[in-house]
């Protein structure tokens, strides 16, 4: 196998020279004018093409065979001629003369360079080489390239999820990548032809595609039916494209779209979604560029509004919630499930205010500091059924794809003691049966938290009116990134 190193030969004003006229001289005296050269062919007879080319005035022509003195003077020669032996007979006069010569047929392998298969589009260039050994492959995945490039310049920021806002708890429950979902989605979102890049926003309030794809892929609905939204209303889940999509990515990125506003979590939510799909050869520099402009606006956007809000991260809330429910926290004992970025949260805002933490975790054994001084008991899973009955708190903050909590653990629950159980976990990871099980277990849910919590928000409407405002004022951040993809040609 021959290896080449692949440059762009700057020919403006160059003479070059073809020898041969039919179909395949054509191609490479075509070539040769796209690079700006100085072409000349000689061949006894030329294709209507070629002949097109002379009458235009484009080429200069020796209707006649070749001879050895054409090729002086000549920065690059093609040997283009229906005849080995002439083919020859040009290479070695080039060897004689140091002139770097391509040969278009068998010669191919003596030759001085092959010409790639190429495809340009606007100030982009490609080309694919096989080393000359397969040139029908070659042509095959340029032409793929082909509209590959033209897709992009149609391409735009594509944003297609469901939420809170759209659906509840029970409803949206079906809906989130978790496990061998999330493989089986990543994968087919991956064949699909227009989409360049995308990242998927797994959380307990949301699950959404953010990808950089073609105008026609983001109408067709494929996206919509890989998550399973098919069958949805339209106004149960949320397709944005564009502008909208980027005022969409920097809402929740700024926390304004969470189940508690201005929450923090979610800006790590979306690096570790970003780097998640960076790892699996989803996204790449596009996604990065939308992700970091977007953390740029919301943050822009905290600074502003959070002196408005009473912003609580979820575990504050779940914490409040229980105070809410008459429970005294100083004298009460608390099971986290979870040692995630939620569980470690409830750990820490717990120290202070309970009397005892139980800390059940599933693979990571999570670190105790020494300052707690005996406070937090840590236990697995597979351990928790033996301490749900010291537990007067039980709040889950997990990813397992089933229900941690069961009608299976109901022996173990202390019936003498009232206990809330608080689930942050989507899918949920108790099961909501327990809560018609005794009056004494009380289970509550996400959609639970969000409508208590709803009593004392601050005028949500104002508050995203502001930063709609806000993200207004950096569209020109859009048009940037927008613009560098598309190669210049984003429409403003």
């Amino acid at each position: 196998m021959h290896k080449g190193l692949h440059i762009n030969l700057f020919l403006a004003g160059r003479p070059c020279l073809v020898v041969g006229g039919g179909k395949v001289a054509w191609h490479k005296i075509q070539l040769l004018l796209d690079a700006g050269a100085k072409v000349a062919v000689v061949s006894p007879e030329v294709c209507p093409e070629v002949g097109e080319l002379i009458g235009q005035g484009l080429v200069i022509h020796t209707p006649r065979p070749f001879e050895d003195h054409d090729v002086a003077g000549a920065t690059i020669v093609y040997a283009a001629t229906n005849v080995r032996a002439v083919n020859r007979n040009v290479l070695e006069s080039c060897r004689a003369q140091h002139i770097l010569c391509c040969c278009v047929d068998g010669n191919w392998a003596q030759s001085d360079f092959t010409t790639p298969a190429i495809t340009r589009r606007n100030q982009l260039t490609v080309s694919v080489s096989s080393g000359g050994n397969d040139c029908r492959q070659s042509k095959m995945i340029k032409n793929s390239l082909a509209r590959h490039l033209k897709m992009m310049e149609a391409a735009h920021l594509v944003i297609v999820g469901t939420d809170h806002n759209h659906l509840t708890v029970e409803e949206r429950e079906p809906f989130h990548l978790t496990g061998p979902r999330f493989e089986r989605a990543g994968f087919m979102i991956m064949q699909l032809w227009g989409i360049h890049e995308f990242m998927v926003l797994n959380t307990c309030n949301r699950v959404e595609v953010i990808a950089v794809v073609s105008e026609e892929t983001a109408r067709n609905g494929i996206l919509r039916h890989i998550m399973g939204f098919t069958h949805l209303k339209e106004d149960k889940f949320y397709l944005k494209t564009g502008k909208a999509a980027f005022e969409h990515l920097c809402l929740v990125t700024a926390g304004m779209l969470s189940q508690t506003p201005g929450e923090n979590h979610i800006t790590a939510q979306i690096k570790d979604a970003l780097e998640e799909a960076k790892t699996r050869g989803w996204a790449g520099n596009m996604t990065q560029e939308w992700v970091s402009f977007a953390l740029r606006v919301s943050k822009e956007i905290k600074n502003h509004v959070a002196p408005l809000l009473h912003s609580y991260e979820i575990e504050d809330l779940a914490l409040k919630y229980c105070e809410f429910r008459g429970k005294d926290l100083s004298a009460s004992t608390i099971m986290v499930l979870g040692a995630g970025i939620v569980g470690k949260g409830l750990v820490k805002e717990s120290l202070q205010k309970v009397k005892k933490i139980i800390w059940c975790y599933h693979v990571n054994k999570p670190e105790i500091s020494k300052d707690w001084n005996g406070k937090v008991e840590v236990c697995t899973f597979n351990d928790m059924k033996e301490r749900i009955t010291q537990a007067d708190i039980i709040v889950s903050a997990t990813e397992a794809p089933g229900h941690l909590l069961h009608l299976g653990h109901a022996p173990f629950f202390n019936q003498e003691r009232p206990v809330l159980v608080i689930d942050l976990g989507m899918p949920r990871n108790i099961d909501p049966e327990l809560d018609d099980l005794s009056s004494d277990i009380t289970v509550v849910d996400l959609d639970g938290l969000k409508y208590w919590y709803r009593r004392e928000l601050t005028d949500m409407n104002d508050i995203l009116s502001r930063s709609r405002a806000i993200i207004a004022e950096h569209q020109d951040l859009y048009e940037k990134i927008t613009n560098s993809f598309q190669g210049g040609n984003a429409s403003k």
